[in-house]
């Protein structure tokens, strides 16, 4: 130890003017990245680039779980940076400057958090981990049973039926029921989703037979017609599950190109999907849908870009927070403390602090507020809020280290298991980018996956000890 600093002060008096003249040149590029939002931009743009050709390598290659959360961080700047930059969005030198820098810290944040975990818990592979073992036990299990699944789940579709209700039901459910009720409610649709029959036949079907049944066509019809009947996410869900299934019988350039040109459909879709939700019955959001991908060939840029709403609306939040703060309202220093408080129920805590979303609207559309709607919250604008850039940086840089934490988890869990369980996490990245914060996305994590995940797995335990004890009475007998 002593000699390597006797080395390195040897190293830095015999190069103190190259040194010097670094630090120089390092704080005079970053005195101009601080002045012009110009830099920040094109600095974003390179961090993103090198933070994706390094994470791509990781397991799953192009959609590994940090390239596809630092480019779902891009792809909801990109429609309304593209309009900034063409003057259709007004801001001022200053605004631009903390808009793009925020990005920029937030996506260097999340770098290093990533980097942070993977090198503080160095991990390797162990094969035949007793957690491993057991979870692609119940995976083959849910494989084996999948046909009573897909009953179960017929039988939840024709109790609830394939169309969600329509926005103005939503909004009156929302504001009459308590929360907990809702998730109660929507509970056993979670946990016996066709998507959830589709992914276990699909990753099955691949596995064991490197082509899909017919059972795995039935189920992509069934979820495809869900989709078009408002489940919007589920396109994600869906094609994520697909391609990672036939992954080791694509190049990598293939998948490069499939992933584009879906990633392009996914926007006209979207798009469709939202148009046939004016519906009141499936077969109505199925006539909706026919007719808006009809016309298509007559819309214009804009009306096609109103798929992009999902990624432009978070945005446009994140816009009105840097237009406003600090110069009209303060930081919120106490922002950890309200998002932790929203693990506990409302039932409980009935003045307990509004999710950071809905407090937007509140403040900034009260008309909007009064009738029960809401808007969908972009993430770096969450740390925005709280501490300015700052707030930002720690914010994405625990979510890094969480998502590299979920890596390795993934990766030793392995084989058709960690397949399904991150094809069903991959969702919950969307929720990520357009949460309201750190501990909320925990809580979302465990309401929404572990729960519903548990449950199939203990139905399919049930299953298991049925079958077998009616094979022992027959064996008996």
């Amino acid at each position: 130890m002593r000699d390597l600093i006797i080395e390195t002060q040897k190293f830095v008096k015999s190069n103190r003017l190259i040194l010097f003249l670094s630090l120089l040149g390092v704080s005079l590029l970053c005195g101009i990245i601080s002045l012009y939002w110009q830099f920040w931009l094109l600095l974003g743009i390179i961090v993103y680039i090198a933070s994706i050709v390094y994470f791509s390598k990781e397991i799953y290659g192009l959609l590994n779980i940090h390239v596809a959360a630092l480019s779902l961080l891009v792809l909801h700047a990109l429609p309304s940076t593209i309009l900034i930059l063409e003057g259709e969005i007004n801001l001022d030198n200053q605004e631009s400057l903390m808009l793009f820098s925020s990005i920029t810290i937030g996506l260097i944040g999340y770098t290093f958090g990533a980097l942070f975990l993977k090198k503080l818990f160095s991990f390797e592979k162990k094969e035949n981990t007793h957690l491993s073992k057991k979870l692609n036990t119940l995976f083959w299990l849910a494989y084996k049973y999948r046909y009573v699944l897909a009953f179960i789940s017929g039988l939840v579709v024709f109790h609830w039926g394939f169309v969600s209700m329509s926005y103005q039901e939503s909004v009156i459910y929302r504001m009459e029921t308590p929360g907990v009720i809702q998730y109660i409610n929507s509970l056993i649709p979670m946990v016996f989703s066709v998507l959830i029959v589709a992914m276990i036949s699909i990753i099955g079907d691949i596995k064991k037979h490197k082509k899909l049944s017919l059972f795995s066509y039935l189920c992509i019809i069934l979820t495809i017609l869900s989709i078009i009947a408002g489940q919007r996410i589920w396109i994600i869900a869906l094609f994520v599950c697909l391609i990672l299934a036939f992954q080791p019988y694509l190049k990598r350039r293939h998948m490069l190109i499939i992933i584009v040109l879906v990633a392009s459909m996914f926007f006209i879709i979207s798009g469709g999907v939202r148009y046939a939700r004016q519906g009141s019955s499936l077969t109505e959001n199925i006539k909706y849908f026919y007719e808006y991908l009809s016309n298509i060939r007559n819309m214009n840029f804009t009306e096609i870009v109103w798929g992009l709403s999902d990624f432009t609306i978070p945005f446009s939040t994140f816009i009105t927070l840097v237009k406003n703060i600090p110069q009209n309202i303060g930081f919120d220093y106490s922002a950890p403390i309200k998002d932790l408080s929203l693990f506990i129920p409302t039932i409980i805590y009935p003045e307990r602090p509004l999710p950071y979303n809905q407090w937007f609207v509140k403040v900034f559309y009260p008309e909007i507020f009064a009738r029960g709607g809401g808007l969908t919250f972009y993430i770096i604008g969450f740390g925005y809020l709280f501490a300015g850039p700052i707030g930002v940086f720690i914010y994405l840089f625990l979510f890094g280290a969480l998502f590299e934490w979920f890596n390795k988890f993934f990766r030793m869990v392995g084989d058709t298991a960690g397949l399904f369980l991150y094809s069903y996490f991959f969702v919950a990245l969307f929720t990520f980018v357009r949460g309201h914060g750190f501990a909320s996305f925990i809580k979302y994590c465990f309401m929404y996956l572990i729960i519903p995940l548990s449950l199939l797995f203990l139905t399919i335990l049930i299953l298991e000890d049925l079958f077998s004890l009616k094979r022992r009475y027959k064996t008996a007998k």
